[in-house]
């Protein structure tokens, strides 16, 4: 046999009981359930196990907060992705003024243009 087996075996495990009972409430409970504390008056019983440090943080840690601003981020940007697939541009993002963006339509303005119309004609079809 191992050493490290006839240890085990040398020396019991030591069981914290698992039931307390308050007094002032006259109520029985499993402190490994009730964050070691009465559910009623919170009295503490001897050697009742204590939640480790990072139990209680997270614990109080807002989780739900925390899943709707990755919500937020997440919609973003898929609604950047989405924009930027179907040719849009945020005017945030663009570093200069496109030269027909610059000069308004006679249609909003209600100016007519100086220029007259132009035709299109179509141009000689080559010889073989």
């Amino acid at each position: 046999m191992s050493e490290v087996a006839r240890r085990a075996k040398a020396v019991p495990r030591s069981r914290a009981p698992r039931r307390a009972y308050c007094e002032l409430d006259k109520w029985s409970f499993d402190p490994r359930y009730t964050e070691g504390r009465c559910p009623i008056c919170g009295w503490t019983p001897p050697g009742a196990p204590s939640a480790p440090a990072w139990l209680a943080v997270a614990r109080k840690f807002e989780w739900e907060l925390a899943g709707l601003v990755l919500l937020l981020v997440v919609l973003v940007i898929l609604g950047v992705l989405v924009a930027r697939a179907a040719g849009y541009r945020l005017p945030v993002f663009n570093s200069h003024t496109p030269a027909v963006a610059a000069q308004a339509s006679s249609a909003r303005t209600g100016h007519v243009s100086p220029s007259p119309p132009h035709k299109v004609t179509p141009s000689p079809t080559p010889s073989h």
